[in-house]
């Protein structure tokens, strides 16, 4: 009598292998690690397909021309931007380099407040002139010039000028301006107005400039040339200190 032997039933179940799904993050890695994949693949080039933002299918080599054309238009932007603020920079250094040529001359505290003044309306036409001096400096009678109030001294307008993280430059705001400037006193009320900081060795002073138009001295425009123009004044001013006397 034969014995029949029976299959033997595995007690585990078996799972169809499935394919890892590769992902989109997956082949750009690819891609970027292979940058001469299409070198050996060039047929792909033309039946790739891109989306622009006409809705237009484009080849990838339109693609490229297309975002080359792109990034030069943009380096040719910077170059423009480049060129501008070298001639800016020129312009300053020429501005800078006449007023301390005008001031070189001057011989004499009060004459030297005046050259200021002078030199200031030359550089900023229709501007009014203010300069308020601490009492490291000694007293004058030029018009536009005296010393500088204790509740001026001690407002956050001074005191955040001569802070070492400012520059020395400010502008100002209405309540400001007219605090400086009394505009009840002036025919044509200043509505803008900076503010920039004299020192050298001691904290000599502040130079106002205020405008009639209210866009002449606004925040966000460039303090390169008042931050230097108050170093070259607080420099000579600094002669008249009682130090350096």
């Amino acid at each position: 009598m034969t014995t029949q032997t029976k299959p033997k039933v595995s007690t585990t179940a078996e799972v169809p292998t499935q394919k890892a799904k590769i992902t989109r993050e997956q082949v750009a890695r690819y891609l970027r690690t292979h940058s001469d994949f299409f070198t050996h693949h060039a047929d792909l080039i033309e039946t790739l397909a891109i989306p622009h933002e006409t809705g237009v299918a484009v080849s990838l080599v339109e693609r490229q021309v297309e975002l080359l054309r792109n990034k030069n238009k943009e380096l040719d932007q910077k170059l423009h931007q480049l060129i501008k603020v070298a001639k800016d920079n020129e312009k300053v250094s020429h501005r800078l380099h006449a007023i301390t040529l005008g001031l070189v001359s001057i011989r004499g505290f009060d004459e030297t407040l005046s050259g200021i003044h002078d030199l200031m309306h030359a550089d900023f036409p229709g501007t009014k002139v203010n300069l308020r001096l601490f009492d490291s400096l000694p007293e004058t009678t030029v018009k536009d010039c005296k010393a500088m109030g204790k509740s001026l001294q001690k407002s956050k307008l001074i005191q955040d000028l001569f802070s070492s993280r400012r520059r020395g430059v400010a502008f100002l705001t209405k309540r400001q301006i007219e605090y400086v400037f009394d505009n009840e006193k002036e025919k044509k009320p200043i509505r803008s107005a900076t503010a920039v900081a004299l020192k050298k060795n001691d904290q000599l002073g502040v130079l106002f400039l205020g405008s009639t138009d209210a866009n002449r001295f606004q925040n966000g425009m460039g303090t390169l040339f008042l931050g230097n123009l108050g170093e070259i004044l607080g420099s000579k001013l600094q002669q008249y200190t009682p130090a350096a006397v």
